[in-house]
């Protein structure tokens, strides 16, 4: 039997591997979902806004963006310093959006199968103190 650790770290490069499975039909991205999936749901943001909530750096984050923006899947408009660059989802992303968030239910249904709403709770707490252990070493 493998530590937690090992088969977090085991389950989650097999967990992307197939999440990138579900979005190639949409020639997306595992992170492009994932910032789409952020405007969507936070509303227009800047580039620092996300990488801050993703803890990288912005130059990770920009090529991302550029893609989206030049499938037209988001637009970008001045902030209040002119400097400052707002992405919003365009009308086309949000229909991506809605298509892709359909599969991704499905794909995330699939895989919690047979889960009681009690080993769900548990697992998310055990992974929720994980993640405040992590951060605590990242200060």
């Amino acid at each position: 039997m493998f530590s937690f650790l090992t088969t977090f770290t085991y389950t989650h490069r097999i967990y992307h591997h197939q999440l990138n499975d579900v979005l190639l039909p949409y020639e997306l991205s595992s992170t492009q979902w994932a910032m789409l999936r952020y405007l969507v749901e936070s509303g227009p943001a800047m580039l620092s806004e996300v990488a801050a909530y993703w803890q990288v750096e912005r130059p990770t984050v920009t090529p991302i963006a550029q893609k989206l923006y030049e499938r037209e899947i988001i637009f970008v408009s001045p902030g209040e310093d002119k400097r400052q660059k707002v992405m919003h989802v365009s009308g086309q992303g949000l229909s991506l959006y809605n298509e892709v968030k359909r599969s991704m239910d499905a794909f995330q249904d699939e895989l919690l199968e047979g889960m009681t709403d009690k080993e769900r709770q548990i697992a998310n707490g055990v992974l929720e103190k994980l993640l405040v252990n992590l951060m605590k070493r990242n200060k």
